[in-house]
């Protein structure tokens, strides 16, 4: 018999599942799913919006048939929890890296009668609205001849946000559809495939809770909001949030927000709301941010245009997903290049935006950085730092720079 791609431990699933068991009814997570869904046979993909760090796991917990869901490799770097993803089967691919082998993997897995699961935004959403999708999803709907099943995720950016550490108390609920059937998939055009799945899984949580008012019940909704709103819109500063409880304010200026039980934004002060929630306020932030990075750059500004103090840093061990601690170094950017400054040394590492092939923010105050093929983990050394803004910033340098193969799908530029 050939030997499996990505073969699972029955110990692990079996774990998995009681823990799942247990996690969807602590939460009151619920499912509606067809009749149709219930009685479809493997192999088929899963293609649903992508929300939170539990994605899959819900997800995949509810189907009837067992899916092996592809993962960032950033996810594979914990000892611990690359046990658990290598016995669940999960095939890893490099975060906004053209990956071929993780396409050659998913069509080995469907080959061989199971299921595989993509999230095609690529990306957890910061916002709560589906991201843009890359077209090339299509092709691979079209190159497998499999059925096509999505689970929307509603409520999910209210119960686990990307930006908090906690997870909160709020209704939930995965609408699963057969979005294509085998003879679909056949019968369509590229065309007609990504527009048909792109409306399928488009999805907007401001908008559903502005109709549903379902509560979050939570005592900390604001924490770590500043890993996502990084820019101040009454005095512009970078990074001077403090989140307590539920209000945030800025140290700079003090604009003040407090967050309702619904989610959404209000004055604790006197003054005006610029944003009454976090898919405004984000939207608005990341274009005034490029557009500041841009502006800089062009007007031919030399110095450093901002950093983050004494973060710690771990470089990837050659041939390994592992990471070694580097030491603590400043991290600044400049418009040609980003420089890690060693504290304690004095080494100074220098990556000039050319060879410098991702950056991506990942949870918390961490963000990943490949440069000349090796990975670079950076972590702020202050609470709520947030990553993003370094992705925002590179993105202007290379639309500035026409490396636009670089640019991040979500990144409206």
């Amino acid at each position: 018999m050939k030997k499996k791609k990505y073969p699972t431990s029955k110990l692990i699933r079996f774990i998995t599942h009681i823990a799942f068991t247990l996690f969807t009814r602590f939460y009151g997570i619920k499912k509606n799913m067809p009749e149709e869904i219930k009685k479809l046979k493997a192999p088929y993909l899963v293609l649903g919006n992508h929300v939170g760090y539990w994605d899959p796991f819900i997800t995949g917990y509810f189907l009837p048939e067992y899916t092996h869901f592809v993962s960032s490799d950033a996810a594979f770097r914990n000892p611990v929890i690359r046990f658990f993803l290598n016995g669940l089967g999960t095939i890893p691919k490099k975060k906004s890296i053209r990956d071929t082998k993780v396409i050659r993997d998913i069509i080995s897995v469907i080959k061989q009668g199971e299921n595989v699961g993509i999230f095609a935004e690529a990306t957890r959403t910061w916002s709560g609205c589906t991201q843009p999708i890359d077209p090339s999803i299509a092709k691979l709907i079209k190159m497998l001849k499999v059925p096509v099943v999505v689970p929307i995720l509603e409520g999910m950016n209210l119960l686990n946000p990307r930006w908090a550490y906690k997870i909160r108390r709020t209704k939930v609920e995965v609408e699963y559809k057969l979005l294509f059937t085998k003879e679909n998939v056949i019968e369509f055009s590229e065309k007609e495939i990504y527009d048909k799945f792109t409306e399928a899984v488009n999805y907007n949580e401001v908008s559903r809770q502005r109709i549903k008012k379902n509560k979050i019940h939570s005592s900390k909704r604001a924490e770590f909001i500043n890993h996502t709103l990084y820019l101040c819109p009454e005095c512009k500063a970078i990074d001077t949030f403090s989140a307590k409880g539920n209000n945030f304010y800025c140290r700079s200026c003090g604009y003040d927000i407090h967050i309702n039980r619904y989610g959404f934004f209000e004055r604790t002060s006197f003054g005006k709301l610029y944003f009454d929630n976090v898919r405004d306020w984000f939207n608005w932030e990341e274009q005034e941010f490029f557009k500041s990075v841009s502006e800089i750059i062009k007007n031919g500004f030399k110095d450093m245009i901002f950093e983050d103090i004494a973060s710690n840093v771990y470089i990837e061990k050659e041939n390994t997903p592992d990471l070694i601690f580097a030491g603590k170094a400043d991290i600044q950017f400049f418009k040609d290049k980003i420089t890690l400054k060693f504290i304690d040394t004095e080494k100074v590492i220098n990556m000039n935006f050319d060879d410098l092939q991702t950056i991506n923010p990942q949870v918390n105050e961490r963000l990943e950085i490949y440069y000349k093929n090796t990975a670079y983990r950076i972590i702020g050394n202050i609470p709520g730092v947030s990553a993003l803004k370094w992705e925002v910033a590179a993105n202007a340098i290379w639309k500035i720079s026409g490396q636009t193969h670089k640019l991040s799908s979500y990144i409206r530029h």
